[in-house]
């Protein structure tokens, strides 16, 4: 999973470890297809979060496999057929959960990065 994400600040690692996060995050709003996703990333991160648009693909298609998140095909009234990308109600308690999980984590991180500011 190299190169998920270009970012202009953050490490790989980091990035990748939110990934789930963010696209299960911006599904929890409303459906949405792949290039919507992009560019809201991109927009909701300050442009922090920029996936390629062809590595975006095989993490919705994993988060399909897991069941969180599902796609349909859909036409709009004008262009082409597009695949749209929903949230299944097990994608919403994943999502919860990872959300909580992340504000856990970044508390107790700020918790120690403050005390080691401290000393």
């Amino acid at each position: 999973m190299h190169g998920i994400m270009k970012s202009k600040g953050f490490s790989s690692d980091l990035v990748r470890s939110s990934a789930d996060l963010v696209i299960l995050a911006l599904l929890r709003d409303r459906p949405m297809y792949g290039y919507e996703i992009l560019v809201t990333l991109a927009d909701r991160g300050n442009g922090e979060f920029q996936f390629k648009q062809g590595t975006l693909y095989p993490v919705l298609y994993r988060l399909e496999r897991e069941g969180w998140i599902r796609a349909k095909w859909e036409t709009p009234p004008k262009g082409k057929k597009r695949k749209v990308y929903s949230l299944t109600s097990s994608g919403k308690r994943v999502e919860l959960n990872r959300r909580e999980e992340w504000r856990r984590f970044t508390v107790a991180v700020e918790s120690i990065l403050r005390e080691v500011d401290d000393e």
